[in-house]
């Protein structure tokens, strides 16, 4: 009897420590988020969803296609996002805020003006998201993307090289105008493949980093992970680690239907406990983030129906 009481302790004192990682944060990146702003419908539906699922930080994609229809920094006109920021942390329990953008230029021109316009702490952003992804070579090469978009721009020859510079000097402009406001804005960025020899500067000029982790099954969570988990273990980096799954159906989504958020969770960190516990006692995991609003509420549905 005492034995299977302590089976009993031990199993319920598991869960409970595998519960507090799984809770610390978890994200999510919002994609049309332009058609969902100023709905009353659409909006609730989002953070409901968010609330639902235990979601505790939403990342904006969108903002620069709503920056078109009214200018974020104008104090007249961009009460919309305001509103949505104040309702979605005081009555849907959203603890963290982020805004996504490509550059600093936005980060410039939108974003932080939006921030300071906004005197109430409640209507502003905690976070500045860079998403520019200089590791795509293919992109950053003549005729790709970024180098068409921004490499040029700054007259920079279109190589993985200066691509990673224009993605450090984004991150420093940025971290530049955080430190503008008092209540301590973070900066962080998504990244999927970095060298040996770019980890220590990316890890100089961000709070968090949202390490892509794009597997099909997350018995593998941690393999796909873990080379890029040793170089910043290597260089003794203290910033925050977000493990960034995917719920596209080429990705996590096809288990996603038959599956829920925190047994991917508790696998990645029984797969880390079990292949390297160095790496957990050793860098700053603070929870899973997910891609995105979209595909997610899809596959949530499906698991739905299917029960």
């Amino acid at each position: 009897m005492k034995i299977h009481k302590l089976l009993l302790y031990f199993l319920v004192a598991t869960s409970f420590c595998y519960g507090q990682k799984k809770y610390e944060n978890r994200a999510l990146y919002v994609d049309n988020f332009a058609t969902i702003l100023g709905s009353t419908t659409l909006e609730n539906e989002l953070l409901e969803f968010s609330k639902n699922h235990q979601i505790n930080t939403l990342i904006l994609y969108d903002l620069h296609k709503i920056n078109k229809r009214f200018h974020l920094g104008d104090l007249s006109k961009n009460h919309l996002l305001a509103s949505f920021i104040k309702k979605a942390r005081t009555e849907f329990g959203i603890k963290k805020l982020s805004a996504s953008g490509e550059s600093s230029n936005f980060f410039i021109k939108a974003i932080h003006p939006y921030n300071i316009s906004r005197k109430d702490k409640l209507e502003r952003f905690d976070v500045y998201n860079l998403e520019y992804e200089y590791w795509n070579e293919k992109e950053s090469l003549e005729d790709g993307y970024y180098c068409n978009t921004y490499l040029k721009n700054v007259q920079l020859p279109c190589n993985r090289e200066n691509s990673f510079k224009y993605f450090i000097q984004s991150l420093f402009v940025m971290k530049t105008l955080a430190k503008e406001l008092d209540e301590g804005i973070e900066v962080e960025a998504y990244i999927g493949n970095f060298k040996h020899t770019e980890v220590k500067e990316i890890s100089e000029h961000v709070d968090r980093l949202l390490i892509h982790d794009y597997v099909k099954n997350p018995n593998r969570n941690f393999i796909y992970i873990k080379e890029r988990l040793n170089l910043l273990n290597k260089i003794n980096s203290k910033i925050d680690i977000s493990v960034l799954y995917s719920s596209e159906m080429d990705f996590m989504g096809k288990w996603l239907k038959d599956h829920k958020l925190h047994e991917a969770e508790i696998k990645f960190f029984k797969n880390l406990e079990e292949n390297d516990i160095s790496l957990e006692k050793h860098l700053n995991f603070k929870g899973f983030s997910y891609y995105n609003y979209g595909y997610l509420n899809y596959v949530i549905n499906l698991h739905k129906k299917r029960r």
